[in-house]
C-alpha cells in the first residue's frame, strides 16, 4: 500500500456540504469488548499485574453503565452518532445491539474485538476476520456496515483492499485531513476516507493529556470554533472520538453535553453520521 498522494487543502475546489453547511460533524461512539486477561487501554497503566482487573473493569463499566448513559444523552440532544462496533459486541452484549438499533445509531464495523489488532496477519486471516465482523454486525442487525475503523489503527499492507472486496465504502482509518478524500485501490478501485481523529479524542484529551470535565469540553469547541471558521470559505469535516467508558462516566457528562450542544446551537452545521458524508460525497 502507499500513503495518500499529498494535496494542500488550500488547492482544492471549494468542498459543497448539504444546506451550505460549513462544517460536517460525525460523532463516533466506540463500542468495544477488551478480551479479559491482555491489557488494553487504561486510565491507571502502572495496574498490570496478572489477571489486571482495574481497568478490565474501568474498561467494562462502559457497556454495563457508561452507554446507557450516552444513549439518553444523543437522543435529548437529537445529535446522530455513528457507533464503532466490534463484531464480539453482537454476542456478548446483544442488549447495547437492541440499543443502538432502538436509538438509529449508525453502525461501522471496528474489528472482531479491540484486543485483536491486524499488524502482522497474513491476508487470508485478516480476510477471515473482516469477514467474521461483518457476518456477525450483519446477522444482527439485518444491514451489512457500510464503514470501518481498524482496532488500534493496526492495519495492514492488505487491509483496505480486503475491505472493498467485503462491501465497505468508507474508512476511519486516516487522521490526516479536514476533508473527506478518495483512497485508490488495485484495478481503478477506491475506498473514502472519512477523517477521524485522534486530537478530538476522549482517549487523547482524558487519558493522555489528563483534561479535567471542562478542559476536555473547551478543547471539543476551540476545534469546531477554528474549523467553522475555515468552514466559510472551504468546509470542513470534524470527527469527535469518544468512549463510553470515558464519556459516560458520571463526572462527565454534563461536560460531554456543554460542548456539543455549543456545536449544535452554531448555524451552518451538519450534524450526520459516516454514512451520511459517504452518500452526500459519492454523488458530487
Amino acid at each position: 500500500m502507499q500513503p495518500p498522494s499529498f494535496q494542500a487543502i488550500t488547492q482544492r475546489p471549494a468542498l459543497k456540504l448539504p444546506n451550505n453547511a460549513r462544517v460536517a460533524v460525525w460523532v463516533v461512539m466506540n463500542v468495544e469488548h477488551f478480551t479479559f486477561g491482555k491489557l488494553g487501554t487504561a486510565i491507571q497503566p502502572h495496574l498490570n499485574s496478572y489477571p489486571e482487573i482495574a481497568n478490565y473493569a474501568w474498561r467494562d463499566y462502559g457497556n454495563r453503565v457508561g452507554i446507557w448513559r450516552l444513549f439518553e444523552l444523543f437522543a435529548e440532544l437529537e445529535i446522530p452518532v455513528t457507533a464503532a462496533v466490534n463484531g464480539e459486541i453482537c454476542t456478548l452484549y446483544p442488549e447495547i445491539i437492541t440499543a443502538i438499533r432502538q436509538y438509529g445509531w449508525e453502525i461501522m464495523a471496528h474489528g472482531i474485538n479491540n484486543s485483536t489488532g491486524h499488524s502482522g496477519m497474513n491476508m487470508q486471516v485478516e480476510t477471515e476476520i473482516i469477514n467474521q465482523t461483518l457476518d456477525l454486525l450483519r446477522q444482527a442487525t439485518g444491514k451489512t456496515p457500510q464503514g470501518w475503523l481498524t482496532p488500534g489503527f493496526s492495519i495492514t499492507e492488505s487491509t483496505f483492499e480486503i475491505l472493498h472486496n467485503a462491501g465497505i465504502v468508507y474508512t476511519a482509518d486516516w487522521v490526516n485531513d479536514d476533508q473527506p478524500y478518495w483512497y485508490p485501490l488495485p484495478n481503478n478501485d477506491r475506498l473514502l476516507a472519512i477523517p477521524y481523529t485522534i486530537e478530538a479524542n476522549d482517549i487523547t484529551l482524558c487519558l493522555s493529556n489528563r483534561f479535567s470535565g471542562a478542559e476536555f469540553a473547551q478543547a471539543i469547541e476551540d476545534q469546531f470554533d477554528q474549523l467553522w471558521q475555515e468552514g466559510k470559505n472551504q468546509p470542513r469535516v470534524m470527527a469527535i472520538g469518544l468512549h463510553p467508558f470515558i464519556v459516560g462516566q458520571p463526572l462527565r457528562l454534563k461536560y460531554l453535553k456543554q460542548c456539543l450542544l455549543h456545536i449544535k446551537n452554531q448555524p451552518q452545521t451538519w450534524l450526520t453520521t459516516g454514512e451520511g458524508i459517504y452518500e452526500w460525497i459519492n454523488k458530487l
